[in-house]
This record gives C-alpha cells, sequence and structure tokens, in this order.
C-alpha cells in the first residue's frame, strides 16, 4: 500500500475520532443535563415551558398588552380568542374618581357597540354596512350566525400595561440575581422569576381589592401556611422572604402535578381546581381548549400565556423598551432581635429615618412605624451594610424591651360616653376620639368597639366622612359555605356577622390637617342602633368578645360567635391548639362548614381569654387597615343577580369586592340563597395614590 494511501486512512481515522468526541460531548452534557438525579431541572428549556399552538394567539395577545398598548388604551376582544380585536378605543390616563368613571362609561359603551353588530350578524347576514363588513371578516369566511351570537356574549376590555411592565422590570433588577438563586436553591427553573409581572408588574406595595399582598400576591389563608402574618408582621409584603415561599408553593404544586403549565396555572386556579381539570381533561392542552370548571375562567384560562408572553418581553426587553436602567440590589446585613424594640430608639441609635427602616424591612405594619407595637423579638432585621454586627449589637443591647405593646378595645355599653371610656382607661379624649374616627358629637353605639390607644402612640388625625344615611335591617343568621375557596385548598370562611347596618364611608381617604376639637360639642350617651345610622367603615360591631366561659374537666371552655373571615385555623393558631381539637370539642366532623352566627366552643387551656380576644382584635383590624390604606369608597352602585351568579365568583370576579365589605352593604340579604333578578348593592372601589 502507498504513502498516500496510508495517508488517507488515517486522515479518516482521525476525522471519525473527532466526530465520535464531538457526539460524546453533546450526549454527555444532555446526559447530565437531564439525568433522573436533575428531575426539576434549575436551568430553564422551552421544553419545560412549551408554547402550545393552541394558546399562541393568547400569549401574542399579552405580548401586546404588555409592550404596545398603555393604560390609555382599552383594547375591546373576544374572550374565547383574543386575536380578535374589534377596535382600540382611547382611555384618559388620569387616575381621578371622574377619569375612571369617565374610562368605564366608554369601555361600556365600546362594549355593547359591539354585542349589538354581532347580535344582528347572528339574526340577520349578510353584513349591511362597512363596519358590520369589518366585524365578520375578524371571524373569516367560515363563521356562522351561531359564531356570532357566542361572540355577543364573550366580549372584553383589557386595559394595556406596557408602561407597568417596563417600570416593572427596572424594579425588579434589584432583586432577580437574588430571585433566582432562590428558584434555583429548591431546584426550580429560575425563569419562574418573571412570574410577579403578571400578578404585580414588581410593585413591591402591591395590595389586591380581595386582600392578596405583595409582589407575589399571596391571600391571607396560603400566605399563612408559608409565612408569618399578623397585626405586627406580613412577610407576605417582604420580596425576599415572598419569593421563598412562593417557590415552596409552585414546587408542591409541580410534585402534585407533574407539568409547568400546570402547576403555573395552579398559582391562580389552586391545586384543588388543577386536579379537577386534570381529572377531566388530562394534560394542559386538552384543558385549554375542552375544560369548561363552573370557576375556570379568562384569569386562569390565560393565566399560562401570560406567564409566557412576559417570560419572552423580559428575556427580550431591548427589542420592546429599549436600554433599561436597572435598580440596583440595596445592600444589607440581617440581624435576628433578642428582644422588643421602639422604631424611634432604632433611629436613634443608628441614625435612620424612618423610611430606610421601612423601604429595608417592608413587612413591618403600619402599627410599628406609629409606636402602636414594637418590633417583635426574634424578628430578622435588616439594616444598611455599614455597621459591623458587632457594632450592631452593642448599640442594641439597651434598647431592648421586655413584651409587645397590648392591643386593648372597648365594648361599648348602656350608659358609656367617650368622656366616661376616656377616664377608665387614664387617656386623653382627644386620643380617643381620633383613634377610632368618631365623629365632632363623639357618637357612639351599644355593641361597638372602641380602640383605646397605647402609650406614645402617634395618632394620625383622619377627614370625618361624609355621612349618608342607611336603613338599618334585622340580623337574621345566613349560613355560608364557598365552594370555590375549597377548590382551592383553601378553608372556606365560616362565619359573618351582619354589620346592624353600618356601611362604609364615601371616600374614605386621610386628610392632613383635621383636627377633631379637644372637647367634642356634645359628649352622646350611646344608644341603641336605630332605623338609620351614619355611614363610617371604621364602626366596629362584631363580637370579638367571648361571650362565656365554662369548665369541662377543670379546663376553661370559651363560647364565642364566629365572625367574617374567621376559620378554625384562625382559632388554632391563637389558641395553641391543633384544628382538630376544636373540631372535636364542637363534634364537627372534617367537611363540616359552620353557619354564620353559630356559637363555638374553643380550648382556654394555652391562651388566656384577654389573649385571644386581642389576637381577634387585632385580625380584623389588620384587615380593615390594610384595605383602607390602598382604597377608598367612591361610590354605591347597583347589581342585579343574573342566572349562575355564585357570591363568591361575584366578589372575585364580576365586582371585585371582597365579601366582608360586601355584606356591609346588604346586612339583610342571604347571600347562600341569592335570587334571579334580585338586586344587590356593591360599593365602587378608588385605588388611593402610592406615597
Amino acid at each position: 500500500m502507498t504513502d498516500s494511501c496510508w495517508c488517507e486512512i488515517n486522515a479518516k481515522k482521525r476525522f471519525i475520532k473527532t466526530i465520535l468526541i464531538i457526539f460524546l460531548m453533546v450526549f454527555g452534557v444532555c446526559f447530565f443535563q437531564h439525568s433522573p438525579a436533575q428531575a426539576a431541572i434549575t436551568e430553564t428549556s422551552d421544553n419545560e415551558f412549551p408554547l402550545y399552538p393552541a394558546i399562541k394567539p393568547n400569549v401574542d395577545f399579552w405580548i401586546s398588552i404588555f409592550t404596545k398598548y398603555s393604560k390609555s388604551h382599552g383594547v375591546i376582544h373576544d374572550i374565547n380568542n383574543p386575536s380578535i380585536i374589534y377596535e382600540v378605543v382611547q382611555l384618559g390616563s388620569s387616575e381621578t374618581v371622574s377619569a375612571n368613571s369617565c374610562n368605564q362609561k366608554i369601555k361600556t359603551a365600546a362594549i355593547q357597540k359591539y354585542r349589538e353588530i354581532l347580535l344582528k350578524l347572528s339574526k340577520e347576514p349578510p353584513p349591511s354596512s362597512d363596519e358590520e363588513t369589518r366585524v365578520a371578516s375578524l371571524f373569516g369566511q367560515h363563521a356562522t350566525p351561531a359564531h356570532f351570537e357566542l361572540a355577543a356574549s364573550n366580549i372584553r376590555c383589557q386595559t394595556g400595561l406596557s408602561k407597568e411592565f417596563k417600570e416593572g422590570l427596572i424594579r425588579a433588577g434589584a432583586v432577580l440575581d437574588e430571585f433566582k438563586r432562590i428558584f434555583k436553591s429548591h431546584g426550580l427553573p429560575a425563569d419562574l422569576v418573571y412570574l410577579p409581572c403578571v400578578e404585580s408588574s414588581y410593585n413591591f406595595k402591591a395590595y389586591s381589592k380581595l386582600g392578596a399582598a405583595g409582589i407575589w400576591q399571596f391571600t391571607h389563608e396560603t400566605g399563612k401556611i408559608y409565612m408569618n402574618i399578623d397585626y405586627v408582621v406580613d412577610e407576605r409584603r417582604d420580596p425576599y422572604i415572598s419569593t421563598d415561599a412562593a417557590a415552596r408553593l409552585l414546587k408542591k404544586n409541580y410534585q402534585v402535578l407533574g407539568e409547568w403549565p400546570l402547576a403555573i396555572t395552579a398559582y391562580n386556579h389552586g391545586l384543588t381546581g388543577m386536579l379537577r381539570a386534570k381529572n377531566a381533561a388530562g394534560n394542559y392542552e386538552n384543558i385549554f381548549k375542552t375544560y369548561q370548571g363552573p370557576s375556570f375562567k379568562f384569569a386562569s384560562i390565560n393565566f399560562y400565556s401570560e406567564f409566557l408572553a412576559a417570560r419572552i418581553v423580559a428575556k427580550n426587553h431591548e427589542k420592546h423598551f429599549g436600554n433599561l436602567r436597572f435598580q440596583n440590589p440595596a445592600a444589607f446585613q440581617t440581624v435576628k432581635t433578642k428582644g422588643f424594640l421602639t422604631v424611634k430608639d432604632l433611629m436613634d441609635k443608628f441614625n435612620l429615618s424612618i423610611e430606610d427602616i421601612q423601604t429595608l424591612n417592608p413587612s413591618l405594619r403600619p402599627p410599628v412605624f406609629t409606636e402602636k407595637k414594637y418590633i417583635p423579638k426574634g424578628f430578622n432585621l435588616k439594616l444598611p451594610k455599614i455597621f459591623s454586627i458587632h457594632e450592631i449589637d452593642n448599640r442594641m443591647a439597651g434598647l431592648y424591651k421586655s413584651g409587645q405593646k397590648p392591643s386593648r378595645f372597648h365594648k361599648v355599653r348602656k350608659g358609656d360616653t367617650a368622656s366616661s371610656i376616656a377616664r377608665l382607661y387614664s387617656i386623653k379624649l382627644n386620643d380617643l376620639i381620633r383613634s377610632n374616627d368618631l365623629s365632632r358629637k363623639a357618637a357612639l353605639f351599644i355593641g361597638q368597639n372602641l380602640r383605646i390607644p397605647v402609650r406614645d402612640e402617634i395618632i394620625t388625625a383622619k377627614k370625618q366622612p361624609d355621612k349618608t344615611k342607611i336603613p338599618v335591617p334585622s340580623s337574621e343568621p345566613v349560613v355560608l359555605s364557598n365552594p370555590e375557596q375549597e377548590s382551592k385548598g383553601l378553608p372556606a370562611p365560616d362565619l359573618i356577622k351582619p354589620a346592624t347596618g353600618l356601611d362604609p364611608m364615601i371616600g374614605a381617604a386621610a386628610t392632613p390637617g383635621y383636627e377633631p376639637p379637644a372637647d367634642p360639642i356634645f359628649d352622646s350617651i350611646a344608644e341603641p342602633l336605630t332605623d338609620v345610622v351614619a355611614i363610617n367603615p371604621r364602626i366596629d360591631m362584631s363580637d370579638i368578645k367571648i361571650l362565656q366561659i365554662e369548665k369541662k374537666g377543670g379546663l376553661p371552655i370559651g363560647v364565642i360567635k364566629v365572625e367574617a373571615e374567621e376559620t378554625l385555623g384562625h382559632y388554632a393558631g391563637w389558641l395553641k391548639v391543633s384544628s382538630q381539637e376544636i373540631r372535636k370539642l364542637n363534634a364537627f366532623k372534617v367537611k363540616d362548614t359552620i353557619p354564620i352566627d353559630r356559637t363555638i366552643k374553643i380550648p382556654l387551656k394555652k391562651t388566656t381569654s384577654q389573649q385571644f380576644e386581642e389576637q381577634r382584635f387585632e385580625f380584623h383590624k389588620e384587615i380593615e387597615e390594610d384595605f383602607f390604606g390602598s382604597f377608598s369608597i367612591t361610590g354605591v352602585e347597583t347589581y342585579e343577580i343574573k342566572n349562575g351568579d355564585n357570591i363568591w365568583r361575584l366578589c372575585e370576579n364580576e365586582l371585585e369586592v371582597p365579601f366582608w365589605l360586601l355584606k356591609k352593604y346588604n346586612p339583610d340579604i342571604n347571600f347562600n340563597s341569592l335570587q334571579l333578578k334580585q338586586k344587590i348593592k356593591y360599593p365602587v372601589i378608588g385605588k388611593l395614590k402610592e406615597k
């Protein structure tokens, strides 16, 4: 064999060897990336978040909402097929009450316009005008009258979000790297960090009308499973703690459901609800195409599509928004408090402002900053990194208090006056009036709960509400259960006591500068509720106190009437016992729901009656203060009950009003047995400007 032949054979061998090495390298990388040990995959791939052909129109729609349209655009579209866009109407960009009302009228008029056109097309084809021809063409040449009739009842307006999305990405720059680390530490795809773009536009102060808080929009019920939430601390508002909680929740969803499209949708629709959908329709694609669960509506159907759109836009932000200057991560260090602290002492010792402490510790609730409460013992306090841990310990050593400030309240009795109550607790009359937003006459009602201000508390004056009069109906007990919350794996609200006609005020915004007189013109004697009362959301008539205490086997047993938003889980936490112990004490079965106004027994072996009442009082104040810290009531409207309406879906989807607030407007209605064409009042809620 010639030398040239040997050279040719060797060259071929080298070529084959090179190909083999490349093949092994590629195969090896793939093997190690997708081995069973890495089943959860920390590095994100498109295989984990598939873009199914069926949902592509929805994803494209949300990309446009996030990048093309602003809040001054109202996109009038088909609910079932968002790629069918009838028109983009111009809206006012102002956040005022009058502007919002005007925008609502524009949206309603546009929806009605296209509803009439579609109904006409469903009855009198072919089109008889250019506008009808244009609308008909959106559905393609094979559209039938039935298509138009269905579309007439499926028109929706979506406001653009491009400005909010862009600003959210800028804010996210401060936390994204740490969030990715958190998700990877749980063995989860790093791209899940883009989910808050959908939930809150990375607004760290986000709070919804229905009580979801923080960038991950945890509800109170779900949040309590993963975080500490009480009157002093709400960890839903801490971006790092809530992200770890979201990672654990999403990991659980994925472990149960087996695919990310389902796990992500469950973040919105609830794990129980998605298990029901999976059992009915199989995989995500089939669910999207065919599933018609009673509460599986537009928000849940589109949640995964929104996530995909947000992920695409965020990872290609330069294409849509140009070069962005992201916020830098905050430099801080964490120290666990060894006792209770006042914010004032912390400010003085470390030369910090209230804003400095609030920014680094967003989970601390307002009562801490008005000196109603101390920073709690064991709190992971964040401080600027300019101090060493040794220096921090030395400075804080002499500041600690031995216990928390109590939350005191007084239930108004017959014959009480504001002056007599102030004298009883050795407090200033003016402080009592301002703490409870009492009127100039300091009018009180028998059964009303008054908060007793504590020492050194900073009391902010509030504007007295506009007065309106409404009838006070009777207080008939109503049985409520909430299948929608149960489907999400949340406890059903147990009892909600009618608020004896007391209704939230119109325009309940705080106005600096208002000073109630040092001595009221009248020091009114507490009266029973009559036919009419003044509207004021701060008047609390709930039965917070334990009704009676009896003995069983030598142990104290309390009797209470269950109030709005309360569950057995709340009681168990406050009493330091298990829910099962309370069920056993009352002979409740696991699936039993508790009727409104029912009295139940609670064990007081680990908690005193005063401690229980204090925590119960704080729970209701927390809900009220959080809501009116973000929203005001701008008006009252009437809704007529339609076929298929359910009060929980009305609150969450149609009216966007929390049930406890809706009940105040309709204290005489049995929400467990709504009647067709029955009319209910609901408050129009306006967003307060963020400070």
